[in-house]
């Protein structure tokens, strides 16, 4: 017989029963341990949790042991403290029973916050033209990560802080914003500061904005006439074309305004002569314009004007003549006469249109026009009638036209749509141009078709099509050089907008262009890829583009070979100082698309660009580019352009020059250089004397103050009171005015106007205004912020970070804000009698803190001051267990 014994230690398993997913900071996790064993556990057990750093143990629950059990369900409710970071934390279960000990750890994850706020905290009531106003901003980070914040304005300087800023969670900052307040010709208005904050890799950024009203601290005489602004000058101009230089000199004479103070009658009008040379380009043409406008509703046009009476009829013509357009609440009419200057297919024309308007949106015209046009040798009259239609709400757009024309004995027709819709996820468009080979309006013998449809994925990502087909012959003058090849394109596309500074555009596209001059530069057929980056910062921009595909040259005969055909463009952007951007334009093609001979060329293309823009009266810009792409579409090519702008208020300096060429002329020559000098005196030519002159008078009433020698300011007009109080502005044009004192030493014995200031005050013609000011004295309040602790211990034992509290006192017109100093105080001095309401916030950790009684209503008493307590403590959160049981069954 053999007898064996065997001693094996019993198994015990340690899970976790359920998933605890993330985890907001601030709040709980609940967590269940099962424990199974294979044998009954036996006494003593022993159990605890280890938790990261500042978490709590807010409730527990242990099973009770009973002889014989094997299993047991642990329970946990961990809280987490309001400041953990986001990441990754390990919370340990330790077990130990039956003589093992087993350990259970589980990875909770705290879920990313990122909420920056922004808050004005001190402005000034007003501010005068000519002073530097400071608004003080509160930058918090209220989130759970550590912030990387660029900060910006567009009006002014930031003081205190660079361009950007990193702060850690639950931190803040102040942040002084200054700007210099212009002079200006107003009596009174309002100016803006604002401060954005741009979160790394954030799209949106934070953005405070706040108004401040502005009046001016110059005394200005009172203008007694009435005065239209003309201006007188000539200019000095000569180029150089096919060999030949021509100068020339010319006057000029242009003024635009009211020629009446109610503001009915309005009058435009230019004289620029003599007509020594015609170079549209450079506007060196002679003109004599004149255009009234009478109630905003009727408009006549004498001498030399562009008219525009639809798409398909005349888009756009320059010429000398006359037209009436009268515009009533359901109905409008224009009738026009025209002598063409600048293109000499067509030579007189005359028509007009009626509308009615059926909405605010959308109206129907009926179009009729006559034009003599000459056509190789042959002139002719073109009887053109039409209908035509616009509808125009916020997401929706649409033109139609149709016309039918009659020439040369043969009657054809002409049609444009243009329809636009733009949807939170869709955006389409499309165009249709046609015109048929007898039909002699803007178009003759065209055809065009474009679509373009967008799928909006996300509000980064954009998919889409586009269909092109061009075939259109317009009717340009000669001023608006232009080049309209033959185009079949089609194109998928895909837009991703990373953030406000990076955007890729990516497409690929098939294409077939063909020149329309002759001899043709240009007719290919291609298909390739393109990749754009667009890159916008404050001090530096840059457009890159690149392509790749193949291209068949077809302007060789039975050419059926597809070659390589690639191409790089840059175009960066730098601002060197605040007043100054230049730029480069940099590209190479590799393509035998332009070769009449079918090889492969490597074309450069380069140029710069500068603008300046100084101290708001000299502005000045510069191009270069040694050439361009033969295919490259444009109104007029310019190799170089340079312009200056001197403004000196009442004198005008402008200098223009530079190398341009000029499309479909049969000069050979096109370097055509240009150059021009022109000067302008500003006058404001009286017409008669105001009449409706305002008067302002008043006076301060109350008593317990000195009134005499506070400072009392209408807009640019400035009064010192008498020992009465009683102030008074003559001769005071109508308008509307900021009225505002500012007290003398009686201001320091605690006493304030009863009325908001500044206040606005309208002066009407002919009248007299009184204003009767009423002052008091006025009464204080301060305070304090007594920090609670928690009731019980657990989460709420942990916010030991005291948050930043904002106290807000508040009538019906008036609110003011302020912080606790640094022993948590605070104070309004100088607060007008009556009801008031105060309030205490929190900014970004509302649900964090309680704050007893929050809002306090009171009023506030002459020579006293009141005292507040505010009281804040922690919001403790409690978790209540039910004494039910419930089981839970799973059915397949």
């Amino acid at each position: 017989m053999i007898n064996l014994k065997g001693f094996s230690q019993s198994q015990i398993l340690l899970s976790l029963s359920n998933s605890p997913g993330k985890v907001i900071p601030g709040g709980y996790v609940t967590l269940f341990f099962d424990v199974k064993s294979s044998t009954p556990f036996s006494t003593p057990i022993e159990e605890f949790i280890v938790l990261p750093e500042k978490w709590t143990l807010l409730s527990e629950r242990k099973p009770e042991i009973v002889p014989g059990q094997k299993d047991l369900r642990y329970f946990f409710v961990i809280g987490t403290p309001s400041e953990c970071s986001a990441g990754e934390f390990q919370v340990d279960f330790k077990f130990s029973a039956n003589g093992q000990q087993l350990s259970k750890s589980v990875s909770i994850s705290i879920q990313e916050v990122r909420k920056v706020e922004i808050f004005v905290v001190s402005q000034p009531e007003f501010v005068k033209e000519g002073d530097t106003l400071h608004i003080e901003y509160l930058i918090q980070n209220s989130g759970n990560i550590t912030e990387k914040i660029a900060l910006r304005t567009d009006r002014g300087k930031i003081e205190n802080q660079g361009d950007s800023i990193i702060l850690i969670p639950n931190a803040k900052t102040k942040v002084m914003v200054s700007q210099i307040i212009p002079f200006t010709e107003n009596n009174a208005w309002q100016t803006s500061s604002e401060l954005t904050a741009v979160l790394a890799g954030e799209k949106s950024p934070v953005y405070q904005v706040t108004a401040i009203p502005v009046f001016s601290s110059k005394v200005k005489k009172i203008d007694r006439y009435f005065r239209f602004p003309v201006e007188i000058g000539g200019g000095y101009l000569s180029y150089t074309y096919g060999g030949k230089h021509m100068y020339a000199y010319q006057y000029t004479v242009n003024g635009r305004g009211f020629v009446d103070q109610k503001e009915k009658h309005f009058v435009d009008f230019v004289a620029r002569g003599p007509n020594q040379f015609v170079f549209p380009a450079i506007g060196s043409y002679d003109q004599y314009s004149l255009d009234y406008q009478y109630k905003r509703n009727t408009f006549i046009s004498l001498g030399d004007y562009v008219l525009q009476l639809n798409n398909l009829m005349e888009f756009g013509r320059f010429g000398r003549g006359a037209k009436l357009q009268q515009q009533f609440r359901k109905i409008g009419y224009t009738v026009f006469y025209q002598k063409a200057r600048f293109y000499f297919n067509q030579k007189e024309s005359a028509g007009g249109k009626f509308i009615y308007k059926i909405s605010e949106s959308s109206n129907i015209a009926v179009n009729y026009m006559s034009k003599n046009v000459v056509q190789r040798d042959s002139e002719f009259w073109s009887k053109l009638v039409g209908i035509s239609s616009v509808i125009r709400t916020k997401n929706f757009q649409l033109e139609t036209e149709v016309a039918r024309g009659f020439a040369r004995e043969k009657t054809d027709y002409g049609a444009y749509i243009r329809m636009q819709m733009t949807k939170s996820w869709l955006s389409l468009s499309g165009n249709l141009i046609y015109a048929g080979k007898n039909f002699y309006g803007f178009y003759n013998n065209s055809l065009l078709i474009n679509s373009n449809v967008g799928f909006n994925i996300t509000k980064k990502i954009t998919l889409g099509l586009n269909g092109n087909f061009s075939d259109v012959n317009p009717s340009l003058d000669a001023n608006l050089y232009s080049v309209s090849p033959k185009d079949r394109s089609y194109m998928a596309f895909l837009s991703y907008q990373l953030n406000a500074k990076h955007r890729f555009f990516v497409f690929y596209a098939i294409q077939e262009r063909e020149d329309r001059q002759r001899p043709s530069q240009f007719h290919y057929s291609e298909n390739f890829g393109n990749i754009s980056y667009n890159l916008y910062q404050e001090k530096f921009t840059l457009f890159y583009q690149g392509r790749y595909g193949f291209s068949r040259n077809e302007l060789i005969p039975d050419n059926t070979g597809k070659r390589e055909s690639f191409s790089n463009l840059a175009q960066p952007s730098f601002r060197i100082f605040s007043w100054i951007w230049i730029g480069s334009y940099l590209e190479h093609q590799h393509t035998s698309k332009f070769s009449n001979a079918n090889v492969i060329q490597d074309l450069f293309f380069y140029g710069g660009n500068a603008r300046i823009n100084l101290k708001r009266n000299l502005f000045a810009t510069f191009l270069y580019r040694n050439n361009y792409a033969p295919d490259e579409l444009y109104e007029k090519r310019s190799y170089m352009d340079a312009s200056v702008l001197l403004d000196l208020k009442r004198h005008r300096f402008t200098l223009t020059g530079g190398r341009s060429f000029i499309p479909n002329m049969s000069n050979s020559d096109q370097n055509t250089l240009f150059f021009s000098l022109r000067y302008a005196l500003k006058l404001n030519v009286p017409l008669h004397r105001k009449r409706n002159i305002g008067t302002v008078r008043g006076r301060l009433i109350g008593s317990g103050f000195l009134k005499q020698g506070n400072l009392i300011q209408l807009g640019s007009h400035k009064f010192l009171t008498d020992s009465t109080g009683v102030f008074a502005f003559e001769g005071v044009v109508p308008d509307r005015y900021y009225l505002s004192i500012n007290q003398n030493e009686s201001k320091h014995d605690g006493v304030v106007p009863n009325v908001k200031m500044p206040m606005f005050v309208d002066v009407k013609a002919d009248s007299l205004k009184i204003l009767e000011i009423p002052f008091t004295r006025t009464g204080g309040i301060t305070g304090k912020v007594e920090f609670m602790k928690p009731n019980r211990s657990g989460l709420s034992s942990f916010l030991v970070q005291r948050p930043t509290v904002l106290i807000k006192l508040a009538n019906e017109t008036t609110n003011f804000m302020t912080e606790l100093n640094d022993k948590d105080e605070f104070s309004f001095k100088e607060m007008k009698p009556g009801n008031w309401t105060l309030s205490a916030i929190i900014p970004g950790n509302q649900d964090r803190f309680v704050i007893e009684e929050n809002q306090k209503q009171f009023e506030i008493a002459i020579d006293k001051t009141m005292t507040v307590v505010f009281k804040i403590r922690p919001n403790e959160k409690r978790i209540h267990f039910s004494e039910k049981s419930f089981d839970l069954s799973i059915k397949k």
